[in-house]
């Protein structure tokens, strides 16, 4: 064989990588980010002087964790954390100033790559809730780019079989990091904090005192009305749900015809979910008044004038169905999921003899399921947080009642009232963490039962 039968040859996934030349400059990094991370922890400082007039000040929460939760002279035990902390980084600088251009070590330094990770996202928690105004913030965002240079570089230079798939794998981790930390400041940490609230009896202005679960267990001791107020939650929530997908299915199968005027149709339907709620449930008060349109229609038959928002066995169907006429971008997705229906299915079938709704049915609906269990768990999450018909149909008996009935006292608006009007926030952290349980078992039940009829084009139930 010669030279160029040589050359034909194919790369395998074992062959020695093109070293990575940001390593050893990434190596440089981390060793003066070591000696920053000295200074610090010798002086003591935590940059408020430099950033005292760009940072915000902190929530009156994170002031309270201060205040309450963090042990007394805990402060001076992190500072002396940052001395190992800046030892684990000077030692990861010198090896991949020592190992960064060796294949062999490639898997060793993206593994300190992912415990560094793991020690800087613990510290810019830290910072965020026991730092006043968040003036420590700097250290670990500065920290991050070093960490994904870290672990960019070491994926490129990984040697190991199944290296471009781990390498794939790594840079796709990078890349989600900002999604992550997304997910970290903006759900998950605050979801912790409305635990750790529940955990207090915490009366505003007052300071908060440490209460255990008592909380959460007054919400299901007798005469509570946590219970009702799920009730009516869940009532309104599987009446809203239904009808919109039903609604939603009905308009998307009729926009999707050929019909004049499609486009200007399909923007109306769509309109109403891009009105502010505000001026919704404004026109609905007037729709649903004894004077307004319905009872007008109501009386030309011969029945009695009712106001639907007072009336106990009215009052959730007229708000479902505010719900449901606001269901615009459900009909808007369900029209693309049937364009996207293949035609020849329902050729073939219409070709056997199946009916129009056989091919409905059998084709149409099996092959939107995914679609429609994306909407349904998006709507069940969304109308279970229900608080805005409550505050604006009622106004704490501004809209005629002297007392706000039962049916419109869901759980957010329960929430709302007991931390924001009544100031009791542990008991409001306490509603808000079971809402959230809640949706959280609805949720877990809408995936189990959806194995049972979700399809997926090619790959059968899933």
């Amino acid at each position: 064989m010669g030279a160029s039968d040589t050359k034909m040859q194919p790369k395998t996934a074992t062959d020695t990588p093109k070293a990575s030349g940001i390593l050893r400059p990434v190596g440089v990094l981390y060793v003066l980010f070591s000696a920053l991370t000295v200074f610090i922890a010798v002086i003591g400082a935590s940059g408020a002087e430099l950033l005292e007039g760009l940072m915000p000040q902190g929530f009156v929460f994170l002031n309270a964790v201060r205040n309450y939760a963090m042990p007394a002279g805990f402060m001076p035990h992190f500072f002396h954390f940052l001395f190992l902390f800046a030892a684990f980084r000077l030692a990861v600088g010198c090896m991949t100033i020592r190992f960064g251009k060796t294949p062999e070590r490639g898997g060793l330094l993206g593994l300190l790559g992912k415990i560094d990770l793991w020690i800087v996202i613990p510290i810019m928690v830290f910072s965020l809730f026991f730092f006043d105004g968040f003036h420590f913030m700097w250290f670990p965002i500065l920290s991050l780019p070093l960490t994904m240079l870290l672990l960019h570089g070491s994926a490129k230079l990984d040697n190991r079989p199944g290296r471009a798939a781990r390498e794939e794998a790594r840079t796709a981790k990078i890349f989600l990091i900002p999604a992550f930390l997304g997910l970290t400041f903006m759900t998950y940490i605050p979801l912790t904090a409305v635990f750790g609230i529940s955990l207090f009896d915490w009366n505003i202005p007052f300071a908060p005192e440490f209460a255990g679960f008592t909380n959460i267990i007054e919400l299901f001791s007798q005469g509570s009305f946590f219970w009702t107020s799920v009730w009516y939650t869940l009532i309104y929530s599987f009446l809203a749900v239904f009808l919109g997908m039903v609604y939603s299915m009905c308009v998307a199968l009729l926009l999707n015809r050929k019909i004049p005027g499609k486009v200007f149709f399909r923007t109306a339907v769509y309109l109403p979910f891009i009105i502010p709620v505000v001026s919704s449930m404004l026109v609905f008060w007037l729709i649903y008044s004894h004077d307004g349109v319905i009872n007008n229609i109501i009386t030309m038959f011969g029945g009695e004038r009712i106001h639907f928002l007072f009336e106990s066995a009215t009052i959730i169907p007229a708000i479902a169905m505010i719900a449901v006429w606001a269901s615009g971008n459900i009909i808007v997705i369900k029209i693309a999921g049937i364009s996207n229906v293949p035609r020849t299915y329902l050729e073939s079938a219409e070709i056997d003899g199946a009916n129009a709704w056989h091919r409905f049915w059998k084709i149409t609906i099996p092959c939107m399921s995914p679609i429609i269990f994306y909407n349904m768990l998006m709507s069940l999450i969304t109308n279970m947080q229900v608080v805005v018909p409550s505050l604006m149909l009622t106004g704490g008996g501004q809209s005629g009642a002297t007392v706000t009935p039962a049916q419109f006292r869901f759980v957010a608006y329960e929430l709302y009232n007991t931390a924001f009007n009544f100031g009791w926030l542990g008991r409001g952290g306490a509603i808000s963490f079971m809402l959230f349980v809640l949706i959280g078992i609805l949720t877990a039940i809408l995936f189990i039962t959806s194995k049972k009829w979700l399809f997926y084009e090619g790959g059968g139930p899933a």
